[in-house]
């Protein structure tokens, strides 16, 4: 065999696997609708994994990528796509908008522009700049594949991790720099 009749076989060979895998996220989404129907809650794929024997990012991301196929996403998308694909349907685009996305590779561009903060607001250009550096932290760290929830987890113990005189400080500049108000004691 020449090598590209061989990476055609590794493609093929490659997406078969991809559709069995899109098949297990639709059984993960089915198993997260028997859950929820019979009134449980917390961590779903923590639990998940623990029953499946996967690690629980694993598990996470077939919940998600199950959730996307769910709700209309395009099933030729790999699972990475498809996480990012339940992001943006569940920040509000239409699944159209997600394929489009898809297909253009830009379906992370689409979910993070729609990110919602825990406040129920849209993030503005400054907050998803700073998501943005975060992500790159971890990149450099190589924890750019944890899940949101990890992700905030590590963030929020960083952020734990400030003394109380930084923390003041790093909030009278955010004050000045957003309310456009002069705190009390800062120039």
């Amino acid at each position: 065999m020449t090598l590209e009749q061989d990476m055609a076989a590794w493609g093929k060979a490659y997406r078969a696997v991809a559709v069995a895998l899109n098949d297990r996220a639709r059984e993960a989404h089915g198993l997260f609708l028997r859950w929820t129907a019979a009134g449980r809650t917390g961590d779903f794929s923590g639990e998940l994994a623990r029953h499946a024997g996967l690690s629980r990012t694993t598990a996470w991301r077939a919940w998600r990528a199950g959730h996307a196929l769910a709700l209309g996403a395009m099933a030729s998308a790999d699972q990475g796509d498809l996480v990012d694909a339940a992001r943006a349907l569940d920040s509000g685009a239409t699944s159209a908008e997600v394929n489009a996305a898809i297909e253009a590779g830009a379906v992370r561009d689409l979910a993070q522009s729609l990110d919602v903060g825990h406040v129920g607001r849209r993030m503005s250009s400054e907050a998803a700049a700073l998501r943005s550096q975060v992500q790159a932290r971890l990149g450099a760290l190589g924890l750019e594949h944890l899940p949101p929830a990890e992700r905030d987890e590590l963030v929020w113990r960083a952020f734990l991790s400030v003394s109380d005189e930084t923390l003041a400080g790093i909030v009278a500049a955010y004050r000045q720099a957003t309310e456009n108000v002069v705190v009390e004691g800062q120039g």
